[in-house]
């Protein structure tokens, strides 16, 4: 009996359907976004096409719920499929600022118009209610981010298992929240809240592009071959699309900074939200070549015992 043939072990199995789960999620975000687009109203029932200006906004319409759902639930899934190579590192990195682009929302248009912000003229603004809103999801996500590291390194230290990637990650997510948290809470910092990340402006943009900046090196990293011993190397016209993959997300991502800088520019092309999509179908694109690569790879070679944890 071949490996392939074997049945499936636990971790294995585990180890498949996390990864299935973030396509899927994607693949959620997506459809919501979509029938929200064609979908103009709800009640009663009404058709039309009104594309939203990004994916972040639907943040603002019926389908918020998926849109944050979504984003925690990719969160979770690559915490749990953490390990100690360097791909795998980057993924917790993204973990740490995925429920970010959630918690606090993109701008809209200020319209003056009753529960927004008053806030200078072609600035954006958010309703008056979600910036409670995102005020007190900073304040749950810091003290979980705080949570959870004292956590992993109670474990790491009864189990005698040093672990330098998640020591890395660790300050990475603490240094996150505590730049957060100051700027939606001290008073000489959070007075345009949540537009008062210098010199970018708007905490939500910082966050989406860390996200996609950190996970676009994964797919160069895994161009090179194989990170640990035992797992499956990528065929070489798959290390190929993982170099076109990696390489039209930096494209992707210069051209959603330059959407949010010249947004003038593009007038009532909804340029984020293409560019915000583009991007979800990379990401997606690459997870599901990596998790056939993957398909039958005895345990995931990342999440192994180190050599010290074996002594």
């Amino acid at each position: 009996m071949t490996a392939a043939d074997a049945p499936a072990t636990t971790g294995q199995r585990t180890h498949r359907y996390l990864r299935l789960a973030l396509v899927l999620v994607v693949f959620a975000l997506l459809v919501a976004v979509s029938l929200q687009s064609v979908v103009v109203i709800w009640q009663p029932l009404q058709f039309g096409w009104h594309p939203l200006p990004s994916i972040s906004h639907a943040f603002y319409t019926p389908v918020r719920d998926v849109f944050t759902g979504a984003l925690i639930a990719v969160s979770v899934a690559l915490l749990a499929l953490s390990g100690r190579n360097r791909a795998t590192t980057l993924l917790d990195v993204c973990a740490v600022f995925a429920p970010l682009i959630a918690i606090v929302p993109t701008g809209i248009a200020d319209t003056r118009a009753e529960g927004h912000l008053p806030c200078p003229a072609a600035m954006d603004c958010i309703p008056g209610g979600a910036v409670e809103s995102a005020k007190a999801g900073i304040a749950v996500y810091a003290i979980v981010v705080v949570a959870t590291v004292i956590v992993t390194a109670v474990i790491r230290a009864r189990t005698r298992t040093p672990n330098r990637s998640a020591a890395l990650v660790s300050v990475i997510a603490i240094a996150t929240a505590s730049v957060v948290t100051a700027l939606a809470f001290v008073p000489s910092l959070n007075e345009s809240f949540p537009f008062n990340f210098w010199p970018v402006h708007s905490i939500h943009f910082v966050a989406t592009l860390a996200f996609f900046g950190v996970f676009s090196a994964v797919p160069i990293l895994y161009a090179g071959g194989p990170l640990e011993p035992g797992e499956t190397p990528p065929t070489p016209r798959r290390r190929s699309i993982y170099r076109w993959i990696a390489g039209l997300l930096i494209v992707d991502l210069l051209f959603l900074a330059a959407a949010v800088l010249f947004r003038q520019v593009f007038g009532e092309t909804p340029a984020l939200l293409i560019g915000e999509v583009v991007a979800l179908l990379l990401f997606a694109w690459f997870w599901l070549l990596q998790t056939l690569q993957r398909w039958n790879d005895a345990d995931p070679p990342s999440i192994l015992p180190s050599r010290h944890s074996e002594a």
